[in-house]
Order: structure tokens, then C-alpha cells, then sequence
């Protein structure tokens, strides 16, 4: 309903309020101050009140929706802020655990905590039963103000352990068999391994890797002590040396602007000893899915035109589907301008009752919720051929 208004108009409109307050003395550019200040706490307020509307959404799917309300308006509140399903979910855990702690839900609407803040609280209570998350709200009233997002964290864990000792032994009891192992990759060649697992493990590697980086600067090795910690993690876990390098199946795309640079590739593939080239065509075959072997020169094209990237929209989570746009069930074929890559929740998402995906002439596919809502994501980038 706001479509038409200007920012400064939905500015105007949702503060509407009247402060009342004389105008200070401008020293140094203190008004700039005031203004930033007086934003924050305008985004807080906004981000509570969308907190509100995922919570109201989500109560009025339960009631007539025949698919997965959670995941629906988990994925449609992400889109609508161009977002991924993941991202959407974590707003629904954040909208429904708010809903037994009127204390923390008026303090946040009235913008006088921040949504890192509330987050953290609600990252140590949202696997209680809501007459605990209340009990816990009722302690909270008050003395937020002012505490960063890991000191709300460590006072809500107090709170926790005190008011059920055993309950909160059973749940790190649980917690800590929670472990895992992922990787995210990033630009330029590098990644992010991310591990989940039991604190004193996790510290024990760390304090290890860092005492070994030392004793090896110390010895005059000139490496950063990060690098030295990730090449010793690496070495110590496959027990391949570093400058061996894994051996490991590499695609790498380069522009035909790039050849006279392509030394560093080279450098990168050389270790493998197994090199692609060439344009894969596309294929046309009536296989369910673009999975089987056959299909394999659509999955590398598809995989290649946009790499680790989810096409739905708002979307930037790894590809882990390589999914027909218009299912194949419907009559869709399996060529690359009805295939797109998907992360494992999009896929999920868009069979869901009310979704519907079609791809369009130039590459771009657009998504339309339940709502009648329209997304559109833009054709990945077509990179020339080395």
C-alpha cells in the first residue's frame, strides 16, 4: 500500500509523530547526531513492526494453507526483502518467539533495543516452552538498556540456567550434539570453513594452530601466522602437504579479456592435472531431472554461468539443485533455458502450493508467491569461453 510514496514520504508517514523537541545548538554537526539517532531508532521501530507482520502472516497461513506455513512465509516475507528462505526463517524464528515476551516485543517496537540484541536473546530462548520464555521476559524488563548483543546473550543464559538447572544441563546436553562441518566459499579463491562442535574441542584446535604459527614465526618462518594456521589445519587433517595441493576437480570460467592473465588459473590447475575446455552444448532428453550422467553437460553449463549462486530471487546461498523451471511433469524439457540451479530451501519452496516459476525469453526467471506478488531474478552472467 506504500508503492507510490516517495522514501522521504513513508518516512513522513511512518514517524507522523510530533517530538516536540527545541531544536539544539549545531556544534560540531551535532544535528547530524541527532539525526542518525533519531533513524536508528526508526529502523528499529520498523524492523520490530515487520517482526509483527511475519508473526501475523504465519498465523493466518496455519489456518487454510495446505502446504508448509512455516516455509511459505518464511520464503515470501525473504523475497518480499530480498532475502533467502534462510534468511526468512530466521525472521519467523526471531517474529514467533517474540510472541509470549511483551516486555522485550514493547521495548523492541518502542526502539529502545536493537534487533542484534534481540536476536541474541532470543537465539538462548527459542527452544524453551513459551511459559519459560515468558518467565525469562519478566526478568528481562528493564535491563537491556544499554547492553551489546553478546552481554544480552550472557545475561539471558544466566536467567536461563537459574530459573531450571536441570532443564538447562539436558538442553548442552543436546546442543553440544549438534556439530558440523560446512564451507562457504567466497571471491578471489578462498573459503570460509565453518565448524560446529563441543567449545573446549574448538578452542583446543585453535590454541594449538595458534601455538604452532608462533613457534614457526618464532623460528623466522615468514608466512602470516593465519596462513601458517590454515596450512597446518589443512596438512595435519588430509595429510597432503600444502604445497602439494588436493586433488580435486577444478572448473574455472575466464573471459576472453583475461587470457593474457591467465597465469594465475594455470597456477590453480596445474596440481589437478585435469583441465576443461570448450563451450557444452545443450541437451534435450525426457529424464525427470537434469541429475543423471547424461545430463551432466547442463548442470556444468549451469553451474559455470553462475556459480554458488541460488536463482531465486534476493537469493545468494550455494547451489545444491539443478531444478527444471517449469517442472518437467508440467511438459518442461530439460535444456539449459528451463534449467536454473537452486540452493536445497528455494527447491522446496517453489513446490509449494501457490508458487509458480516461469523462465523468460532473455534468461530472467520470475517467481510469483501466493500473494500474487512478482519477483524477478535476473539472467546469470554469460561468460565467453577460454
Amino acid at each position: 500500500m506504500f508503492e507510490d510514496l516517495a522514501p522521504e514520504d513513508v518516512l513522513a508517514a511512518v514517524a507522523s509523530a510530533d517530538y516536540g523537541v527545541v531544536e539544539p545548538i549545531d556544534v560540531m554537526g551535532g544535528k547530524h547526531i541527532d539525526a542518525i539517532s533519531a533513524l536508528e531508532r526508526l529502523v528499529r521501530v520498523a524492523q520490530a513492526r515487520i517482526a509483527e507482520h511475519v508473526a501475523d502472516l504465519y498465523a493466518l497461513r496455519r489456518l487454510d494453507y495446505s502446504g508448509d506455513p512455516a516455509l511459505t512465509v518464511a520464503a515470501e516475507a525473504a523475497m518480499a526483502r530480498g532475502q533467502s528462505p534462510s534468511a526468512g526463517r530466521s525472521l519467523l524464528e526471531v517474529a514467533m518467539t517474540l510472541r509470549p515476551m511483551p516486555n522485550l516485543r514493547q521495548a523492541f517496537g518502542d526502539g529502545a533495543v536493537s534487533e542484534p540484541v534481540v536476536r541474541a536473546v532470543v537465539r538462548v530462548v527459542r527452544d524453551l516452552d513459551p511459559d519459560t520464555i515468558t518467565a525469562i521476559d519478566t526478568h528481562l524488563a528493564g535491563r537491556l538498556d544499554g547492553l551489546t548483543a553478546p552481554q544480552a546473550g550472557d545475561l539471558v543464559r544466566e536467567l536461563v540456567v537459574t530459573h531450571d538447572v536441570e532443564a538447562a544441563a539436558q538442553r548442552e546436553q543436546a546442543a553440544r550434539a549438534d556439530q558440523f562441518v560446512s564451507y562457504w566459499p567466497s571471491p578471489d579463491g578462498v573459503g570460509t570453513l565453518i565448524v560446529r562442535g563441543p567449545a573446549e574441542q574448538l578452542v583446543g584446535i585453535k590454541q594449538a594452530l595458534q601455538a604452532h604459527a608462533d613457534r614457526l614465526r618464532a623460528r623466522g618462518d615468514d608466512r602470516r601466522r593465519g596462513q601458517i594456521m590454515v596450512n597446518t589445519l589443512f596438512e595435519r587433517v588430509t595429510g597432503v602437504e600444502t604445497v602439494a595441493g588436493p586433488d580435486v576437480d577444478l572448473s574455472i570460467v575466464l573471459p576472453v579479456e583475461a587470457l593474457a592473465g591467465a597465469a594465475a588459473a594455470e597456477d590453480h590447475v596445474g596440481t589437478t592435472g585435469r583441465q576443461r575446455q570448450g563451450e557444452p552444448k545443450a541437451r534435450q532428453a525426457p529424464g525427470r531431472s537434469p541429475a543423471p550422467a547424461r545430463h551432466e553437460p547442463v548442470r556444468r553449463r549451469r553451474r559455470s554461468r553462475a556459480p554458488h549462486q541460488c536463482r531465486q530471487p534476493g537469493c545468494g546461498c550455494g547451489i545444491r539443485d539443478i531444478d527444471h523451471i517449469r517442472p518437467h511433469r508440467n511438459g518442461g524439457p530439460t535444456t539449459q533455458t528451463n534449467g536454473q540451479g537452486l540452493c536445497r530451501l528455494s527447491n522446496l519452496v517453489k513446490e509449494l502450493p501457490g508458487w509458480h516459476v516461469e523462465p523468460g525469453d532473455s534468461g530472467e526467471v520470475t517467481w510469483t508467491t501466493p500473494t500474487g506478488h512478482r519477483y524477478t531474478s535476473p539472467p546469470p552472467r554469460a561468460h565467453p569461453r577460454t
